[in-house]
Order: C-alpha cells, then structure tokens, then sequence
C-alpha cells in the first residue's frame, strides 16, 4: 500500500431469496493501513451493483478534495463501467454520470479487482452490506 492513498475496498450483497429484493453496500477505507472509516447502506428493490456505486459515491463525496483513491472490489462491472460515459441504454446511468463528476475533484482515481478470498476486507465488506441488508428487513 502506498502511502498517502486511500484505499476503500467496496462490496455488496443481494438477496434474491424475496420477491421484493434487498441490496446492501459497504466499504472499509484505509489510508497509511490504518482503518479511517467505515459506511454502510441498504436499498429495496435495487441491486448490489447499484449499492456498490452508492458507497464509491459515498467515499468520493467524503474524502478531501485532491485525493489518491483505489477502489478494491472483485465486481469487474465496477472496474469496466464506473467512469465510463453511459448512454440512454446504460444500467446506473445516474450513479456513473455521478462518479465521472466526482472523479474530476481528486488527483488519481481506480478500481482494482481483487480476489474475494485473498484478502480479508473485501469478505468483510460484503458481511457488512449483508447485515445492513438484513437490519433494513427487520
């Protein structure tokens, strides 16, 4: 990890199992490997795609202007659509439109993917947006 850089490692969850879905977000940032902040949220009737955008948006609206970020997630959807132009036929046009906007008020901005199992915050993140998901349900 390099120093100075915010790392925010970003996962989600959704429950397929109701006929009304739940979805959940959530990410764990550090910065010079040390935990600075954690977020979490849930949305009904959405996908874990769209909750995943949410808390990158969270994190990108929080962090101080001018940052380095690195997404880490194992969603190569993230990684190939998050600052890509969308068009009318595009899914999560208005949080992508978002992310570009937001893009352009930090130094570096990427998403990495990186193996669910090999790293322990990414499983946790995915734990975290799962109860935030199960807690919206009640």
């Amino acid at each position: 990890m390099l120093p100075d850089v915010y790392y925010v490692w970003c996962g989600g969850s959704c429950d397929y199992g109701h006929t009304e879905r739940c979805s959940g977000g959530a990410y764990i940032m550090q910065k010079d490997e040390e935990i600075v902040e954690t977020y979490t949220l849930s949305e009904e009737h959405t996908t874990e795609f769209r909750m995943i955008l949410s808390v990158m948006i969270h994190a990108l609206e929080v962090l101080p202007a001018g940052s380095d970020i690195v997404f880490l997630t194992n969603a190569s959807y993230i990684q190939q659509n998050f600052d890509k132009m969308p068009t009318d036929k595009s899914a999560n046009a208005d949080l992508i439109s978002r992310c570009i906007a937001l893009k352009e008020k930090h130094h570096s901005l990427s998403v990495k993917i990186v193996p669910f199992h090999k790293y322990p915050l990414l499983p946790q993140t995915h734990e975290m947006a799962r109860e935030a998901m199960k807690k919206r349900r009640g």
